[in-house]
């Protein structure tokens, strides 16, 4: 069921998508209130399958106690470009006192101060508008 939920409001935020840069990355960064690490990771999945290639994906949940979850989903060009999931998310984790990593296509992250989850989130959407700005 948790998973249904988790399709369902992935595909709710798709068209949320937005452009970066001349390689018309599409990008998806998004607070998904309070799914839980495994729903986190399937949202991001289908995400993946409904944006076409170039595609970021960084998302950003509360699940409850204290806690915040992340994950990083990136398409085949973006990691041509440069950027790692893994590395990516860690980055993010860190402003909400977490960490993390995992792959360069997907990753997963947490973190333990849940007042700061939309100031990570913003510094996920700034960065990826930085990092794919430039690329082609």
């Amino acid at each position: 069921l948790r998973s249904k939920i988790a399709t369902i409001k992935a595909s709710a935020i798709a068209d949320t998508a937005y452009v970066v840069g001349t390689a018309k990355a599409r990008v998806v960064v998004a607070n998904m209130d309070d799914l839980d690490a495994e729903s986190l990771k399937v949202a991001a999945e289908h995400l993946l399958t409904l944006l076409d290639d170039p595609a970021a994906i960084v998302l950003g949940s509360c699940p409850g106690d204290g806690k915040v979850s992340f994950v990083a989903a990136f398409s085949s060009k973006i990691i041509e470009s440069g950027l790692q999931a893994g590395k990516f998310v860690g980055t993010v984790a860190r402003l909400c006192g977490g960490g993390g990593g995992g792959r360069p296509n997907f990753a997963q992250a947490g973190g333990r101060k849940p007042e700061k989850l939309i100031d990570a989130l913003e510094k996920a959407r700034a960065d990826l508008e930085a990092s794919l700005s430039t690329c082609r």
